[in-house]
């Protein structure tokens, strides 16, 4: 079964508490909860017409991926973006998506496949990257990643790299509304995976992933940077190191 990102293959759940999960999670990731947001269980339950259970039940799975912190008295506060997670999970993305492309490259691609990736390399037609069609471009950026994390053929690496796309997901939509303008180099870096997948080439697929990956990282970064809290952040001075007196 092939592993998704959430904006590529959007999840309902079965049951109340799938639902309210599902539902909070595509709040915090779409930024209608941003980062530090508060609210309460009653707030939510009340606001959707559930039972407290499900939106509890709900709360402790999105605590556990990292996306609120409880506080007070059933109070609950969305995660704070900072520098330093955002370039861990990139790095993580570098490291998993690397290996990915190597192994997709190794087994190869159905040809229908090969030819979706094609089509998903460009994407000038819709200007900037902010505007109507964010959303969009997103869901096709991640299809993209998703063929190849698929392609794979190794279930828990693809189901890692779904999971780590959700959280780029929320980050990438702050960096956009930071810094819309296009990146440049992007259509060639896309292309030089698909290049090396299609020539069966595992280890110039994993070095064009790494570079596609890096350069994403350095993008989110430097557009993160602009933001006011990071520009009035107060900058402590280290502590001095002992000098030895031997």
């Amino acid at each position: 079964m092939e592993k998704l990102p959430e904006l590529v293959k959007p999840v309902k759940g079965s049951t109340l508490m799938d639902q309210a999960y599902h539902r909070l999670k595509r709040d915090i990731i779409e930024l209608r909860r941003p980062p530090g947001h508060q609210f309460t269980e009653h707030e939510v339950a009340t606001a959707w017409g559930l039972s407290k259970t499900p939106v509890r039940e709900a709360l402790a799975r999105l605590h556990r991926d990292g996306l609120v912190a409880p506080f007070a008295r059933s109070g609950y506060v969305v995660a704070p973006v900072t520098l330093e997670d955002v370039a861990n999970l990139c790095d993580m993305r570098t490291l998993l998506q690397g290996e990915a492309a190597a192994r997709c490259a190794q087994v190869g691609l159905a040809a229908e496949r090969r030819d979706r990736l094609l089509e998903l390399c460009s994407d000038e037609q819709y200007g900037q990257l902010a505007g109507p069609h964010m959303s969009k471009r997103l869901r096709f950026n991640f299809e993209f990643e998703s063929i190849i994390a698929n392609g794979s053929r190794n279930e828990r690496l693809a189901a890692a790299i779904a999971k780590i796309f959700d959280e780029i997901e929320r980050i990438a939509r702050i960096t956009v509304q930071l810094s819309p303008n296009m990146p440049p180099g992007r259509i060639p870096e896309r292309r030089a995976i698909v290049d090396a997948i299609v020539e069966r080439d595992s280890e110039s697929a994993r070095n064009a992933m790494h570079s596609r990956a890096e350069s994403g990282k350095r993008e989110m970064l430097d557009a993160l940077t602009m933001s006011r809290e990071v520009a009035t952040a107060q900058i402590s001075v280290p502590a001095p190191r002992a000098t030895s007196t031997d």
